[in-house]
């Protein structure tokens, strides 16, 4: 979130929210959705600070087929216009259902952070606020994710018991992204 531009803040947290939670070019959100139920299968996301974590867990014999769609959800992310609504609407409800009227621990904490880090990219909330989510389009989206999810902005971390075939065909895969 330390990129998300001046009034557009929870950006990097919703393009990340669209990739994990979203269609890609290959599938609609429904069908992936139902590609994983029977893997016992799920990937997710983690937008912080400085750092997205894309994290998932399957099976492994199940891994060839599960790896092929965390792969699209990264390099082929579809961004269209219904999950954009869904994903941004659950955002807004984040912030002014959840943090505002049942945690008041964590909206101290988000409080207390912005606060102190007033002034910084680390002053405001990651999912950023009613305005800020408010004035996001499709397109700064799109945007976004041409900019940041490049190939010299990846790091790979894999565990877990799999072969080396896993690490090459995620290295490869992730080989597909842009540079810069």
């Amino acid at each position: 979130s330390q990129d998300d531009p001046a009034g557009k803040e929870g950006l990097a947290a919703l393009t990340a929210a669209m990739m994990a939670n979203g269609a890609t070019k290959k599938h609609t959100y429904s069908q992936i959705l139902e590609l994983l139920y029977p893997m016992a299968a799920s990937y997710d996301v983690t937008a912080d600070k400085e750092l997205t974590t894309f994290d998932g867990r399957v099976h492994k014999d199940n891994l060839a087929a599960y790896t092929q769609l965390l792969l699209d959800a990264i390099r082929q992310p579809d961004f269209n216009e219904s999950d954009f609504q869904r994903l941004k609407q659950q955002a807004q409800d984040d912030i002014e259902k959840r943090l505002r009227y049942s945690s008041d621990e964590e909206l101290g904490k988000q409080t207390l952070h912005t606060t102190v880090f007033s002034g910084t990219p680390y002053g405001h909330i990651t999912t950023g606020t009613s305005a800020s989510l408010a004035s996001i389009t499709l397109d700064d989206v799109r945007k976004f994710y041409a900019t940041h999810y490049t190939r010299d902005n990846i790091i790979l971390g894999l565990g877990g018991g799999f072969d080396n075939a896993l690490t090459v065909q995620m290295t490869n895969g992730l080989a597909s992204l842009p540079a810069g």
